[in-house]
């Protein structure tokens, strides 16, 4: 607040040193007003070199916590506030979060064999989406139907803003689990930014799926031949 204050004030300064037609005081004014800038912008520099040392021992803290998940596949945000981990070992999925780097880490601890539904989702569309056969219709809602490919000439329609992977897990209290791959401003299909989000979440996809179809296969009944 107080290198707001010095900016705005030496800005009004530097205006009085062009309004005032006394040549002795435009020049006070103008030193004034030049020697205020300076030290606020010191300032700015100074808090914003400080805060971003800060973000990143954060940053770090948080990414290392994670990373002390048991885990033998993991994939963690770029701002180290959520990670998706997979333990094959102990056959559990992990989805830990916190809302803000200060803030407690909250994990959420899933067994293989509770999962029943992963769905890859375009600003609340459906693209991909892999379910247990055994269950009779999607718990993601009313039969998602999965989006048909675009037509390249709508510029709008080719623009997303988020992409997420919804997971359906055996839990009441939380049942439908988000892990958000990309979360920004519309963008087209074709920057790499959008590409390379998509990769990560086919391939995270492809790893749920084949876990959900893995117990699915060992739910199937045998029959005792005679």
């Amino acid at each position: 607040m107080k290198t707001f204050f010095l900016l705005f004030l030496g800005t009004i300064y530097l205006l009085l040193a062009n309004a005032v037609e006394t040549a002795i005081f435009s020049r006070v004014y103008f030193l004034i007003g030049l020697g205020l800038v300076i030290v606020g912008v010191i300032r700015y520099v100074k808090e914003r070199s400080i805060y971003i040392s800060w973000l990143n021992e954060m940053q770090d803290a948080s990414e290392e916590e994670l990373m002390a998940i048991p885990h033998t596949h993991c994939i963690i945000s770029d701002d180290c506030l959520s990670a998706l981990l997979l333990n094959e070992p102990t056959n559990t999925l992990f989805l830990a979060s916190r809302e803000d780097l200060e803030e407690e880490l909250i994990k959420k601890e899933i067994p293989f064999n509770k999962i029943y539904e992963v769905a890859i989702v375009e600003d609340e569309m459906y693209i991909a989406r892999t379910c247990n056969n055994y269950i009779s219709s999607s718990l993601l809602g009313e039969n998602p139907e999965i989006e048909e490919d675009l037509d390249e000439e709508d510029s709008e329609d080719n623009k997303v803003s988020q992409l997420t992977l919804k997971i359906v897990a055996d839990n009441l209290s939380d049942p439908i689990l988000e892990y958000v791959f990309m979360d920004c401003e519309p963008i087209s299909r074709e920057e790499d930014e959008y590409q390379e989000a998509l990769e990560l979440c086919e391939e995270w996809f492809q790893k749920i799926s084949v876990i959900i179809k893995r117990y699915e296969l060992e739910r199937v009944p045998i029959r005792h031949w005679q």
